[in-house]
């Protein structure tokens, strides 16, 4: 590579000889520098050196942001004071000039300008004027000479890395300054040059130019299960797939990550922003396939558009990812156009994720448990964990935080967190002598693709005594279909430590009956949404009716969530649905609640069921019966106020 830059800026052996006499440099000068080089090494002037002009370096900040760390700064520091001694060795031959033009390479990549470069050689200079005339004993006469050669050798160098700014292959170098390494696509120096032309040129015309921020959903997973060449690798693809979806003119860059931008220009209506739009979150749709796995990618778009989101890049910028933003929030895979508003949204969210961030040190996160229900006789066989926050007394909705903590990462130790609490209640339960009972307890994406979540799980079951078999994890759908090759190896894991899986939202996603037999699963929740219409939608009842038909068909349990009323109940049960969840049996409660209702309801009298139990609240404690005595014991008629003992244990609804 160095080769073929020397041969096109020209460096043949006659043009270095050339360079040299023009600047009068000759074996002389050689001599006088070689005669100094001596004393340099002897005293380690070059150390000095390094230490000074790095303490220069830092004070300017657009230097500084090239060193990462103080590791990296002694390491250049180093590479530094060889550069510089290398000035005096008295070898200019070929493996010196090949040298300088890797330098020149190096801060032609980084986008280190020049004057920043030629800054560096003053500061040598300014440096070795005092010790050079002072190892010359003040001999004036030889130090101007020595001096001399010194600007000569300088000199020299500078031409040579400048070389490789302005004279070498210019559109190789400035493809590499200006285009991304992994998929070719401009990088954020050169989107900040096109975009600063599309605005001027919208200015001048009166027209429009769209920014639309483009960041895929749930990319980390990848990156987290597979690593981080893969993702390169989809990265790739998705690049290569948005560009086919753009017309020619348009810009599309790579900001880093998984954050792409796209330029529009000459766009006169919102309406053919929104079908680019569309276009490109449809070019997605089809599955990836690399190394055997199949993913499939979606992305979230925000949209600024100029003038009337702003004028400057910046501003177009900030406002396109305060609607990316909005994306995200309502459901991901869609896109959304900044809107006034916006800004205030934003900071509210910033200030939810500072206080959830704190809410598991302050204690405030806690579980509520919510029993399922064995259709057939009324008994309680399993309860779900489910996280609550309540932060000075208020509670927060679920969905305000859940999303929030999922997407910033919080879910991991969160997570950790909630699984360690269930399993440690479920050993509680049973020391207390209920038996036979199975926790289930959700999972994020992020958990199930950590790289050691196996190990956690484990590691928790291990600490809290809590036998695998009473532990369930409830894993959606569409998290299942992300990776399903991957989620068929990580189910078989958990299944052979004993721990069993149901399918949580089932009938919601995509899976196919191919995978579905491959995983290894215990149970399908039908989803919440078919259950709440079956005895007014004849589609959903439908669903509903065939997804209880394929469980059975693979010997797994059916467990009917969202069951509000008696109708439901008895649609489900009459087509042979194994388990209920949902509010007509009881809402979620606290430990202390819940363990009162396992003590006490299953053993009411022979022949008691929970479906019968039927309560209205009135007040704070007296609740209606609505059944008569035909049904339950404990009523006396229906409307009057129920006498059960433990009334306020029983299902509210």
């Amino acid at each position: 590579m160095l080769n073929e830059i020397a041969q096109e800026i020209g460096l043949s052996p006659e043009e270095i000889a050339q360079r040299m006499e023009f600047l009068e440099f000759t074996a002389v000068d050689v001599d006088r520098l070689s005669n100094i080089h001596g004393h340099m090494t002897e005293v380690h002037l070059e150390d000095i050196f390094s230490e000074l002009f790095y303490a220069h370096l830092t004070a300017f900040p657009e230097l500084s942001a090239f060193i990462p760390d103080e590791a990296a700064v002694d390491r250049l520091k180093r590479i530094q004071a060889r550069y510089f001694m290398r000035l005096t060795a008295g070898d200019y031959g070929k493996e010196y000039v090949l040298d300088r033009l890797r330098v020149g390479m190096t801060h032609q990549r980084i986008g280190l300008e020049p004057r920043w470069y030629t800054g560096a050689y003053r500061k040598y200079l300014s440096f070795l004027l005092f010790s050079v005339y002072a190892h010359m004993g003040h001999d004036e006469g030889r130090f101007l000479a020595t001096y001399d050669a010194l600007l000569k050798v300088v000199f020299f160098d500078m031409e040579l890395a400048l070389d490789t700014y302005f004279h070498g292959d210019r559109q190789k170098l400035l493809h590499m300054a200006n285009h991304d390494a992994l998929t070719g696509l401009p990088n954020r120096t050169l989107l900040s040059d096109r975009l600063e032309r599309a605005l001027l040129q919208a200015r001048r015309d009166g027209g429009q130019v769209a920014l639309l921020f483009i960041d895929l959903d749930r990319f980390k997973n990848i990156n987290d299960a597979l690593g981080h060449p893969v993702g390169d690798e989809v990265i790739t693809v998705v690049a290569r797939r948005l560009v086919g979806a753009l017309r020619q003119e348009d810009t599309v860059a790579r900001l880093g990550g998984d954050e792409f931008v796209a330029v529009l220009t000459g766009v006169e209506r919102e309406e053919t922003i929104a079908l680019v739009a569309g276009k490109l979150l449809k070019s997605l749709e089809s599955p990836i396939e690399i190394q055997a796995n199949e993913f499939y990618i979606s992305a979230s778009i925000g949209i600024a558009v100029c003038p009337g989101d702003g004028d400057t890049q910046d501003v177009l910028m900030k406002h396109a990812d305060l609607a990316l933003y909005r994306a995200k929030q309502e459901g991901r895979n869609t896109f959304r156009f900044y809107q006034r508003g916006m800004n205030e949204l934003l900071v509210s969210r910033l200030n939810l994720e500072t206080r959830v961030r704190r809410a598991l040190e302050k204690g405030e996160l806690i579980l509520h448990y919510q029993p399922q229900v064995d259709l057939a006789s009324g008994r309680i066989v399993a309860v779900e964990g489910l996280l609550r926050w309540v932060s000075e007394g208020v509670a927060i909705p679920p969905l305000a935080f859940i999303p929030l903590i999922e997407e910033t990462g919080l879910i991991l130790p969160i997570g950790e967190w909630v699984l360690e609490t269930a399993c440690r209640q479920a050993v509680a339960w049973h020391d207390a002598g209920i038996s036979g009972l199975k926790m289930a307890v959700n999972l994020s994406m992020r958990q199930l693709w950590s790289r050691d979540f196996f190990d956690t799980v484990w590691r928790i079951l291990a600490q809290t005594g809590c036998r695998p078999e009473w532990l369930e994890l409830e894993i959606t759908e569409s998290v299942l279909m992300d990776n399903p090759n991957e989620a068929v190896l990580m189910l078989r894991r958990l299944a052979d430590l004993g721990v069993t899986m149901a399918i949580d939202d089932f009938g919601t996603g995509y899976s196919s009956l191919a995978y579905l037999k491959r995983f290894p699963v215990h149970a399908l929740k039908v989803d919440r949404t078919f259950v709440q219409n079956v005895s007014s939608d004849a589609d959903d009842a439908s669903i509903v009716r065939a997804v209880i038909a394929l469980a059975h068909s693979l010997d797994l349990k059916v467990i009917g969530e969202g069951i509000e009323d008696a109708a439901q109940l008895a649609f489900l049960s009459g087509l042979g649905c194994d388990l209920g969840q949902g509010y007509y049996f009881a809402t979620p409660l606290p430990a202390e609640e819940m363990t009162q209702m396992l003590q006490h309801l299953p053993s009411l009298v022979r022949g008691f069921d929970i479906r019968n139990c039927r309560v209205r609240w009135i007040g704070e404690r007296a609740a209606k019966c609505m059944v008569d005595r035909s049904a339950c014991p404990f009523a006396r008629s229906p409307g009057e106020l129920c006498e059960h003992p433990l009334v306020d244990q029983i299902v509210r609804i």
